[in-house]
């Protein structure tokens, strides 16, 4: 931008909006030609992200049908985007994408949890109403009108990245004993294979601070154990492929758990169950009830992990990619935790496993 005199009382404004170089010739004072620049500038700013061709026409409705096509329907919860999207549909499709601002986002943020909606869903809600109009205002802009994503102008709370519930050194001994009893049926050596398979569940979400999606997700081929890592390749929060620590004691329980024939998913949906997504709510409430622990859910084991990694010493920047946190801000929660930055990873979750054992040498009875 730059204000360039012609001649007496001609001044040329010059400043660059939508890509393009623009001026105006301004009659007057140079106070006058300032002041021109500075309205010019503040309706460029106002109005950057719908810095678009006005016969940019291009409905919410058909990007709705774009994402869902192109994104929404590969993914493994692509029943729970498709009634997202459809509520949106309902409440937007009419909309051109250009006129859906920040504003008009929060309004319609602000009606999902007046509506009734919990915390945890109106985020899922708006997380799918970010990425959709991130691909809105990138590589389908020209289409839509929008080179800014108007979600971005919107902050909310996420209960998720609040919490801060982690098991105490009694609770992991709790938990890790009612895993090793609720293994066999009761009263005998037989394995309860229900339970078995959440005890194995349990011990991955707490050694290695995984997320629910991504343990279900894991096949045998991501067991890295020459190399003491697990590749995780869930598409979950960027889709990213990231390594996590597999402990000496995690990858003895991984190789003594049975596969099933013709699977190479560890976790295959059970017999019955209705789509890909797979929960352990009922059982895994049966545990905590059974260890005494209260107030805790599944995706706790992942902050305690990461609690207990930041009090034995650990790196808050190696901690988010361990997470795939894609913000070292969503990490930061963890920081007054830790004390010096010298542990590695494995470090911290052996001592875990340690603080889990009845005694020392214990060792859980093979398998068939």
């Amino acid at each position: 931008m730059s204000i360039h005199k012609e001649r007496d009382g001609v001044w040329k404004v010059r400043w660059r909006e939508g890509g393009r170089n623009r001026s105006v010739r301004v009659h007057g004072s140079y106070e006058l030609a300032k002041k021109v620049l500075r309205k010019k500038m503040s309706a460029r700013d106002e109005n950057r992200h719908l810095d678009v061709k006005r016969e940019v026409n291009f409905r919410m409705s058909a990007l709705i049908d774009r994402y869902w096509a192109e994104y929404a329907s590969r993914k493994r919860s692509s029943d729970r985007e498709r009634s997202i999207l459809e509520r949106i549909r309902r409440e937007m499709g009419t909309n051109f994408v250009r006129e859906v601002d920040g504003p008009t986002v929060q309004r319609w943020y602000r009606g999902l949890t007046e509506g009734g909606l919990s915390a945890g869903t109106a985020v899922r809600h708006f997380n799918v109403m970010h990425h959709m109009m991130k691909r809105a205002a990138t590589i389908w802009s020209k289409e839509t009108g929008i080179d800014r994503n108007p979600v971005d102008q919107v902050e909310i709370y996420r209960p998720d990245d609040q919490r801060e519930r982690y098991l105490s050194a009694e609770e992991m001994k709790a938990l890790k004993n009612a895993l090793d009893l609720k293994m066999y049926r009761a009263g005998t050596r037989e394995i309860n294979r229900t339970f078995y398979r959440l005890r194995m569940i349990v011990l991955i979400a707490l050694t290695t601070g995984m997320r629910m999606a991504e343990i279900f997700g894991l096949t045998w081929s991501d067991l890295r154990y020459s190399e003491g890592l697990i590749a995780v390749r869930a598409k979950l929060k960027g889709g990213r492929i990231r390594y996590v620590p597999m402990i000496p004691e995690l990858a003895a329980e991984l190789r003594r758990y049975p596969a099933v024939i013709g699977e190479e998913r560890l976790f295959p949906p059970k017999r019955g169950t209705k789509g890909e997504r797979q929960r352990v709510e009922s059982s895994f409430e049966t545990l905590l009830e059974m260890a005494g622990i209260q107030n805790f859910r599944f995706h706790d084991l992942r902050h305690t992990f990461a609690s207990w990694y930041m009090m034995n010493g650990g790196d808050l920047y190696e901690l988010a990619k361990i997470l795939g946190h894609s913000n070292i801000r969503m990490t930061e929660r963890y920081a007054k935790l830790g004390k010096t930055h010298i542990a590695r990873t494995g470090d911290t979750a052996r001592e875990m496993w340690k603080l889990m054992a009845e005694e020392e040498g214990e060792r859980v009875a093979s398998v068939i």
